[in-house]
């Protein structure tokens, strides 16, 4: 069935009983936005409407799938390349809806298999919580301590200027983790403490290139600032947090 011709013959011949778009779509139920679909072209009228818009238009539906008025000499053979048609057309939608079926069903399927894997591997990130997070400095050994937290995942990294070391943290939680321990970043965990020894946290401890060390905690990702110019390493610095710092440069 060519689609356009039948859109241009539905205009004609709306246009002959002089209906508008609206009183044709009020008729038969639908939009005249759909009306309009039709008549350029770009969508056909559902099977269940050929009859009740074949009667508004005074037509026959082999009139209709023909596109124009049939000569009765040649109805039966226009009827039966139009059946021939109809069938073709619904085998093609019908196997169009298969294949979107399965992609549909491919889909969720990859969806459900990746979500062990997105609540293990994405990881969001945890502020600063100065209740939590200490550190300690002795001589070029740094020690990063989160009381309580062992859900943590610690990043770090040095970065030597001049005669200093300046060192950052920061630190994720993954989403099984994030449910599993039923917190909202510290919160819980700080009230619990009120200064009572906790048995358990995350550690980590790292050696700085110098014995002059600033020790900060960021919301950066370590990525960034290891790949960070002198002055985006300030810009980052300035928003980080100050978490402790050597003697050296405390009594400078």
């Amino acid at each position: 069935m060519n689609q356009e011709k039948i859109g241009k013959y539905i205009s004609e011949k709306r246009k002959e009983k002089k209906i508008t778009q609206e009183e044709l779509a009020e008729k038969l139920g639908v939009s005249d936005r759909a009306i309009s679909n039709w008549e350029n072209g770009k969508n056909m009228p559902d099977l269940s409407l050929f009859k009740p818009l074949c009667k508004e238009l005074g037509i026959t539906i082999n009139d209709l799938m023909s596109g124009e008025d049939v000569d009765d000499n040649k109805y039966i053979e226009s009827l039966e390349e139009n059946i021939v048609d109809m069938v073709n057309e619904l085998e093609k939608k019908k196997k169009k809806k298969i294949r979107r079926l399965i992609i549909i069903f491919i889909l969720i399927v990859a969806f459900v298999i990746s979500i062990p894997f997105i609540n293990y591997y994405y990881e969001f990130d945890a502020k600063y919580d100065s209740r939590v997070m200490k550190c300690e400095i002795e001589g070029n050994d740094i020690e990063f301590a989160a009381t309580g937290q062992s859900v943590l995942n610690m990043y770090h990294t040095c970065r030597k200027i001049e005669n200093e070391s300046i060192c950052f943290f920061h630190t994720t939680v993954s989403i099984y983790n994030k449910q599993r321990s039923r917190w909202e970043y510290f919160e819980s965990m700080a009230r619990l403490l009120e200064g009572k020894k906790v048995s358990f946290g995350s550690i980590e401890n790292i050696k700085a290139p110098t014995s002059n060390i600033k020790v900060y905690y960021t919301d950066y990702s370590i990525k960034k600032v290891e790949k960070a110019s002198r002055k985006e390493l300030e810009n980052i610095i300035n928003n980080s947090y100050l978490m402790c710092e050597s003697k050296e440069i405390k009594q400078g």
